[in-house]
């Protein structure tokens, strides 16, 4: 079985992409002004202070999602390449502790395959999660809670509330705290001050940030590792094996886009996925046998049931076959690949006319199966 990365790579050429769950829209014109600002942002960043560049761009980053108390002037704010490589770290840092890893389930393959090379993995069921006691869900020799808030690609979300009650329960247990957020920018449920909870639990965290899901740039982007006083001198350590720093000129660049996603670029991101997200609910109700999932979620992507895992099969390769590129979503889950075999992952972040010619496109294709199998059914 392929990895999601790997057939995400697939579609990087394809007519249409809905695969990836990247930002892949037009730039607003907001934005596009930014981007012509890069070549004056160069010349400055080469002799600026490379602190103040980094500070002010993790500032207008966490301070865009409302993370006002994120550690950056404590310096437990690290910047990296990407949220991988920020996951890379933390599989390290785990693999010097005892204890297994519980990991949310379904989730993002990679966050899987990267920790799996470090430490024992345990999967916790969402809906496990969803019930809000630890004690239960979390078995006893596991030294690690690692969750996905806003998960991809159900939307699953833990309110302030059951975040405080799980922060006071790891901090009792001794049982550190991963968060990766990536999605957090979609999903103003999730943007209350995480930061401030967990200072105020004094328990162990490692919250994992990430830009690259926001703003369509091309894959310049930043991720963020943020870190509790304990977890700052191994996490630092760590980093300083495998990164010396990014580049001031992307930091500069998302120190903008970020007061731009402040200023009214949010709402305009969360209209376009909105917009895109009731395409594709007025399409699925005129197609047999397809269910759209997870009605409350607010992320970038969706996903499709479909009737069997052999229809689901059948009707990704015939989207394929015109062009279009969607996800399996048997990966997502992990630790049971076949849990998810008859549903399919859609990417929202594509300007409206991509999505709906894709829409069109899926609709050919389920008539055309209809029709196959009335045909087969007569003969």
């Amino acid at each position: 079985m392929l990895n999601l990365t790997e057939i995400e790579q697939q579609a990087l050429d394809a007519p249409i992409n809905l695969s990836d769950g990247h930002a892949r829209q037009q730039p607003t014109p907001a934005q596009s002004a930014l981007v012509a600002r890069l070549p004056q942002w160069f010349a400055e960043v080469r002799d600026a202070p490379f602190e103040e560049l980094e500070r002010r761009a993790q500032t207008a980053f966490l301070s865009a999602l409302h993370q006002d108390r994120a550690p950056v002037t404590a310096g437990r704010v690290l910047s990296v390449y990407s949220s991988s490589v920020a996951t890379m770290a933390v599989g390290r840092l785990l693999q010097r502790r005892s204890g297994r890893v519980a990991l949310i389930h379904p989730t993002f393959d990679s966050i899987a395959d990267l920790l799996r090379g470090h430490v024992d993995l345990v999967p916790i069921a969402e809906q496990v999660l969803a019930e809000g006691d630890w004690e239960r869900a979390v078995p006893a020799d596991v030294s690690c809670l690692y969750l996905t808030v806003p998960n991809n690609p159900t939307g699953w979300r833990l309110d302030e509330a059951a975040l405080k009650d799980l922060a006071r329960w790891s901090a009792e247990r001794d049982v550190l705290l991963c968060v990766d957020t990536s999605f957090r920018g979609f999903d103003q449920r999730t943007q209350y001050d995480m930061y401030r909870v967990l200072e105020a639990a004094d328990t162990d965290y490692v919250l994992l940030e990430d830009t690259g899901k926001l703003w369509p740039m091309l894959e310049l982007k930043l991720g963020f590792l943020a870190i509790s006083p304990r977890m700052e001198r191994p996490i630092k350590k760590i980093m300083s094996e495998v990164l010396l720093s990014v580049s001031p000129l992307v930091l500069r660049l998302v120190e903008e886009l970020s007061k731009d996603y402040a200023a009214g670029g949010m709402a305009q991101l969360h209209d376009l996925i909105d917009t895109n997200r009731r395409l594709v609910a007025e399409t699925v109700t005129d197609l047999d046998g397809v269910t759209l999932l997870d009605p409350d979620s607010r992320v970038s992507v969706c996903r499709l049931r479909l009737s069997s895992a052999d229809r689901s099969l059948s009707a990704r390769r015939a989207l394929r076959e015109n062009g279009v590129h969607v996800l399996p979503a048997g990966q997502f889950y992990w630790a049971d690949p076949s849990a998810g075999t008859d549903q399919v992952r859609i990417a929202l972040a594509r300007d409206p006319h991509v999505l709906a010619e894709a829409l069109n496109r899926m609709s050919d294709v389920w008539a055309g199966q209809r029709q196959r199998q009335r045909m087969h059914v007569l003969d």
